[in-house]
């Protein structure tokens, strides 16, 4: 399990991992690093930052970044001028792979490595950049409240990977005052409609680590229950393995049902 402090607000926040070396790492986005260049990744979000984010601006806000993996999100709205607490799993929690039946457990053991490289290359850039984000571990049902609330929830390309999403956003916007921001590649055509299409195929045991295929429409319904009835969805085109255009959309939702407070015990 990965060490962590005491914060401020009586959550525990992982302690920063000194990693100075790149090797070991796996960068799940193309990162510009201070005294490393350009080190490659699986997606290049290099100038499409904004549109992924939905124009959002988040100077002066307290951004919680839900599935940070190698930080690009997280280091871009710190770079803007946000307060950032990063979240993702540890090499502790389990990954949401689809369980399937003839594959066995080696499925499950092989994702340890993966995890375990992701949040080396979070710490390697975090002190590269010499950020001041936070980072707490967890699985992304259960965010924890101690964390307090925050201004802006970002799910970059989260959605499609767990098996709730609905129960994914609802840890997380449980804890946000203003603006939710969920990424999504753009696979499936909605007329309209939300929709939700299941990826996994039992003839081919694939995919292992999608579950969904998501309309803008869904996200907007599931967001409105929540107390996000009001939205926007905005298109662009994102870069994956060297530059294959990928199309998303990204949902902005504002928060028109008041914030609860956490009930006392």
């Amino acid at each position: 399990m990965t060490d962590t402090k005491q914060s401020r607000s009586g959550s525990l926040y992982a302690v920063p991992q000194a990693v100075e070396d790149p090797a070991g790492c796996y960068f799940y986005h193309t990162m510009e690093i201070p005294g490393h260049g350009t080190i490659p990744g699986d997606w290049d979000l290099r100038g499409g930052l904004k549109e992924y984010l939905g124009g959002v601006e988040v100077r002066g806000k307290r951004v919680l970044d839900v599935g940070a993996a190698s930080g690009c999100v997280s280091f871009y709205a710190e770079s803007e001028g946000a307060e950032v607490v990063s979240y993702d799993l540890s090499d502790g929690n389990g990954w949401d792979i689809v369980p399937y039946a003839r594959l066995g457990d080696d499925q499950f053991r092989l994702k340890v490595d993966t995890i375990r490289r992701l949040n080396r290359a979070y710490w390697f850039c975090h002190r590269a950049t010499g950020s001041k984000a936070k980072m707490v571990f967890g699985t992304v049902y259960a965010i924890p409240r101690e964390i307090g609330d925050v201004d802006v929830s970002i799910f970059g390309s989260i959605l499609l990977h767990v098996r709730d999403p609905f129960l994914a956003l609802q840890s997380a916007l449980s804890l946000t005052r203003e603006t939710a921001v969920i990424a999504e590649p753009l696979k499936i055509p909605s007329g309209g409609r939300p929709v939700m299409e299941f990826v996994p195929d039992s003839a081919t045991a694939e995919k292992k680590e999608t579950w969904w295929l998501l309309t803008p429409e869904i996200i907007q319904r599931f967001i409105a229950v929540l107390g996000f009835a009001r939205s926007e969805v905005f298109f662009h085109t994102q870069k994956y393995q060297g530059g294959i255009p990928v199309k998303y959309f990204t949902v902005v939702g504002h928060r028109t049902e008041a914030l609860r407070p956490e009930p006392e015990k």
